[in-house]
């Protein structure tokens, strides 16, 4: 199969939702807009301090508000990824750590300690973020202000949180990305870190026949996509060419019409759990619309879990002892999208849960379930058609001399052939048997699969 912890986004989420049980939390209009690829900011990886959070109460006394958010989980999720979907999308990488002791503190270009103030009478909410350099010296301090204008929840801290909260995420980010203390520090940044072992193989002359599209046809701005490659992982071992298979992905999507813009692109550090739920789970219902078409690509390991036989996608900072706190649920995923109001949703996924190899993983201590995990059947679907690189008993493998994984690159050199103009099912036709002829080469098998209902089936990459 291709497969840090929970902790830290329960940990930030208590900190940001506190006080918010009960009330509905508005979205804030698109965050996560733009293509940021290149922006100053990408270039940096950040570790970031989990936050205090106080509401200051009109008589002038301070109440921590964090024992409130536990509460309702699903509010401080919110939350969390309001604000800290921000950070995602404008850094390279985020590693959140519980003080400024942590040694991956050390590890990181910048570090940001963050700080809540919520005021209730008259209603403000302060977000005071402070940056600092490798040797700890100050480089920006930033303050991000959300006036209320009313005292009408001054009793409720709860109400005032969630009244305030949505006018946060668009004034971060205007400030990260305006902020010329951090513009000069990521110019005059010097010393780069030793390329990785995953990275210098990444840097082999690969010279794929499905890195470029052999089509190109006309963006339509309704569509959008999540594409995550996970090939080096925080904690785990490597998920051969995975990075590679997501960048060509992107690069078909392109073609086939996706704007650059509307491409939420993961690649391993940026790959984290949090990072892909606020995707899926914010980013996608903020923008899709009735006609969009939506596609998701997943390449990295997966995990069953060995009480429920569950599958898992595994993000690059997951753990899988803990599968059911750091991976990401395929039926999770799969509700999520068909919630979404597009036209029609197309998932591709390299990866296997079997837990005996390729890109898999599994706890350890636990033996591979060689009998089929639950993946998902045409009942779960509805709107979403689900490619899949093996069965469920299976594990996935590489074409070598091509620099992707099987499934990936049979799926590109689909497109490639048939012009873009593939349905889902057509696709599959054409990449199953030679998928299934080059795993047999390598004397094991790997059956790629089809999930979707008679409707969605029919769907289209254009």
């Amino acid at each position: 199969m291709r497969m840090n912890r929970r902790f830290a986004a329960l940990a930030v989420a208590a900190g940001l939702l506190a006080g918010c049980a009960g009330t509905e939390v508005k979205v804030a209009d698109n965050p996560f807009a733009g293509d940021r690829v290149n922006a100053p900011l990408h270039k940096l990886s950040l570790a970031l301090v989990l936050p205090t959070v106080k509401a200051v109460s009109k008589d002038g006394k301070a109440v921590e508000l964090g024992a409130l958010a536990q509460q309702n989980e699903q509010r401080y999720d919110e939350l969390y990824r309001e604000v800290f979907g921000i950070f995602y999308q404008d850094f390279k990488s985020v590693t959140l750590v519980k003080s400024l002791q942590d040694p991956r503190v050390g590890e990181a270009d910048l570090n940001a300690s963050l700080d809540v103030a919520l005021v209730t009478n008259p209603q403000s909410l302060t977000l005071t973020s402070s940056f600092y350099g490798p040797d700890h010296g100050l480089i920006a301090t930033m303050k991000t202000e959300a006036p209320g204008g009313s005292t009408l929840f001054a009793a409720d801290p709860d109400k005032v949180f969630a009244n305030l909260i949505p006018q946060v995420p668009d004034k971060l980010d205007a400030q990260l990305l305006g902020s010329a203390e951090l513009k000069a520090f990521s110019k005059g940044l010097s010393g780069k870190p030793a390329a990785s072992r995953g990275e210098a193989r990444a840097a082999k002359a690969f010279d794929s026949d499905v890195d470029r599209p052999s089509y190109n046809y006309a963006e339509n701005a309704d569509d959008y996509a999540v594409v995550v490659g996970v090939e080096n992982y925080q904690n785990l071992p490597a998920a051969e060419f995975a990075s590679r298979d997501a960048k060509a992905v992107r690069a078909h999507l392109k073609a086939l019409g996706y704007p650059g813009q509307n491409i939420a692109m993961l690649t391993d550090a940026q790959a984290t759990g949090n990072a892909i739920k606020s995707y899926v789970e914010s980013w996608l219902p903020r923008n899709v619309k009735p006609g969009s078409k939506v596609f998701f690509y997943f390449s990295g390991h997966g995990a069953p879990d060995a009480d429920t036989q569950q599958a898992y996608l595994v993000p690059w900072d997951a753990d899988p002892q803990f599968l059911a706190d750091t991976g990401y649920p395929l039926k999770r995923l799969y509700s999520k999208l068909n919630g979404l109001k597009a036209k029609e949703v197309i998932v591709a996924m390299d990866s296997c849960f079997s837990g005996a190899g390729g890109h898999s993983v599994i706890a350890k201590g636990a033996r591979p379930l060689m009998t089929r995990v639950d993946t998902g059947s045409a009942a779960d679907m509805g709107k979403v058609t689900v490619l899949a690189a093996a069965g469920g008993e299976e594990i996935t493998g590489e074409e070598e001399n091509q620099g992707h994984g099987l499934f990936t690159y049979y799926l590109l050199r689909g497109l490639n052939e048939g012009d873009g103009k593939n349905t889902v099912a057509s696709l599959y036709q054409y990449l199953k048997p030679k998928v299934e002829a080059a795993a047999r080469q390598s004397n094991r098998s790997q059956t790629p699969q089809i999930i979707s209902d008679a409707q969605s089936g029919a769907s289209d990459f254009r």
